[in-house]
């Protein structure tokens, strides 16, 4: 059943879905099963892509950057996730919380340009420049009351970083070092990470270098994006806190906590950072419980879990080599685009049959 998966990603690979792929599944505490295929780049460099290729998470960033350091802050009553973020942050939007920033009910619009305000590469990353992203981001005008509304929001993770950064007294990946740093995950991977976008804004094909426009603005490192990391390492980051869930508190996550993030509900389907099962449309097929939890990114990697069957899947894409179908912003969609939405729920339900032929789901 195996082979039945690889030869999927293969077909992936071959209908041109993305140049290359690598997949992991594992437990809390083993792994099961990884393989790479196809290639990490296209042009200019053409070369394989290997389990030990670390690939641009983008969103999953949201997940393995942000909400750990999160949960770090509330389980040593740093961050209360109910309070106003005006308390410490004066000009944030009124009433919004980091439970709001997590959960994508603050209010604030999906995205926003903010690479177009600061036309500069140059500068891209100064402190200065930094801080008046942040705040150009957290400060556009909301559209509803925080909680009422569902809108999947960088610009309400922007937010969260500047708070986050605020408590830490660092930056978001320098926080994340101190506070949540899993093994082999990176802010930016200069050599031999797998290529993504021939980029208009920059000029050259990035390799190693954060594809969201946004984040380059910020230094490669936000809440909502920059991280970097192998397959294998992106599975083990996310079984970090499936241990913490299953009760281990040696690790230095509480058990509470992380269950307290994966439980929360609002009015749409995230919980705390995570998203959850949406029946019918999720990007884990119809196979997965309704109990897990999981991310997706831009650049084609998805990730998720399923608590109660102790299974963790990291799928990782280069889908935005050499050029991105329809432009690198939210929405952009096309024939490519809608195949390799259609391919990710066949993949982890051919993670879930594989599972079950041996005995494992």
């Amino acid at each position: 059943m195996w082979a039945d998966l690889e030869a999927l990603l293969q077909a992936g690979v071959k209908d041109g879905l993305f140049p290359g792929c690598a997949i992991a599944v594992r437990s809390a505490t083993d792994e099961i099963f990884s393989v790479a295929v196809g290639q990490a780049e296209q042009t200019p460099q053409p070369r394989p892509a290997t389990l030990k290729t670390p690939w641009d998470l983008a969103s999953i960033t949201k997940v393995l950057g942000a909400t750990p350091v999160a949960m770090r802050l509330m389980a040593d009553g740093r961050l209360d996730l109910d309070a106003p973020i005006r308390e410490r942050i004066p000009d944030a939007p009124e009433g919004v919380t980091a439970a709001h920033c997590l959960s994508h009910t603050s209010g604030l619009p999906a995205w926003r340009a903010l690479f177009e305000d600061f036309p500069d590469p140059d500068r891209w990353g100064t402190d200065d420049l930094r801080q008046q992203a942040l705040r150009r981001a957290y400060t556009t005008p909301v559209f509803a009351p925080p909680g009422v509304a569902y809108v999947y929001s960088d610009l309400g993770m922007m937010l969260l970083c500047a708070l986050l950064e605020h408590i830490g007294g660092e930056r978001i990946d320098a926080v994340w070092q101190r506070e949540a740093r899993a093994a082999e995950l990176r802010w930016g991977w200069p050599v031999a990470a797998a290529a993504t976008e021939d980029c208009p804004a920059r000029g050259r094909v990035l390799v190693g270098e954060v594809h969201d426009l946004n984040t380059a603005v910020l230094g490669g490192a936000s809440t909502h994006a920059g991280l970097f990391g192998p397959v294998e390492a992106v599975a083990a980051a996310a079984a970090w806190q499936l241990r913490a869930w299953m009760g281990e508190a040696g690790e230095g996550l509480s058990p509470a906590v992380v269950r307290r993030f994966w439980s929360h509900r609002a009015v749409g389907s995230h919980h705390l950072g995570w998203d959850g099962v949406t029946p019918g449309k999720s990007t884990a097929g119809d196979r997965w419980p309704l109990t897990g939890v999981g991310h997706t990114g831009f650049t084609g990697g998805v990730l998720w879990i399923a608590p109660e069957k102790d299974v963790v899947v990291a799928f990782c894409s280069n889908r935005v080599h050499p050029h991105v179908e329809g432009g690198a912003r939210p929405g952009a969609t096309g024939p490519k685009t809608a195949a390799f939405r259609a391919l990710r729920p066949k993949v982890f339900t051919a993670v879930v049959e594989a599972l079950e032929a041996d005995g494992r789901w």
